[in-house]
């Protein structure tokens, strides 16, 4: 037979248990939100620094590639909206050479060069690009993929025309789209066809459940002055 003080002492017993286990619950618990905040400041922070070099290295194709445009051609246009103010788009012809004996620049117009922001237009963009070829059409044809989009993942970065330059280069995928905002926008002053070009860039990235990570957009801009 179980005495009273024997079945007190099982019960107590019993009841340190369960509080050991509860309380066992809260602190692993604690220390699994401690670990999945601390892995997702890590994240966020790599993520950050990612951005930052991305954004970086886009502004420097923008440039690099505006720095070939020559402002006595008149041939850095059509820009979108043809203002030059606030436009998503710039095309210019790419010189080849220059023939003396017809004191003429010669240029290579089936491969005209555009930085292509997002557009819903004719030849819809969700991201931004650099794009070669004879027209904005010809290169949406050649690298949209099955989207129908410029600018996203599935763009046919391999698609080439004359010179086995290729028709797209990606450099800012619709991933990485900003809050409030243009993407790309490029100011001409004086407009539409001035020497001064002011690009912007503006940025974010959005977790897995397609939240912005960043409260704030990123921000570039960058001053081109064409060569005459």
């Amino acid at each position: 037979m179980i005495h009273s003080e024997e079945r007190a002492e099982a019960g107590f017993t019993f009841l340190e248990l369960m509080t050991t286990v509860a309380v066992l619950s809260v602190v692993l618990g604690s220390i699994f939100m401690a670990t999945l905040s601390t892995q997702n400041v890590f994240l966020q922070s790599q993520t950050v620094s990612q951005l930052n070099l991305r954004a970086q290295h886009t502004m420097n194709r923008i440039v690099e590639m505006a720095g070939q445009a020559l402002t006595s051609d008149a041939q850095f246009s059509p820009l979108k909206p043809s203002t030059g103010i606030n436009s998503h788009c710039l095309r210019f012809r790419q010189l080849t050479a220059y023939d003396p004996n017809a004191g003429q620049a010669v240029y290579d117009d089936q491969a005209r060069i555009y930085v292509y922001g997002p557009d819903n237009g004719a030849d819809p963009s969700s991201g931004l690009v650099i794009g070669r070829g004879p027209s904005l059409s010809d290169i949406h044809a050649a690298a949209s993929g099955a989207d129908g989009f410029l600018g996203s993942p599935d763009d046919d970065t391999l698609a080439s025309v004359v010179n086995g330059l290729p028709a797209i280069e990606l450099l800012m995928p619709s991933t990485f789209a900003p809050q409030a905002g243009e993407m790309f926008v490029v100011n001409v002053s004086p407009a539409p066809f001035g020497r001064l070009l002011t690009f912007t860039l503006r940025l974010n990235a959005r977790g897995p459940d397609g939240s912005f990570l960043f409260p704030n957009d990123l921000v570039l801009t960058e001053r081109v002055a064409l060569r005459q």
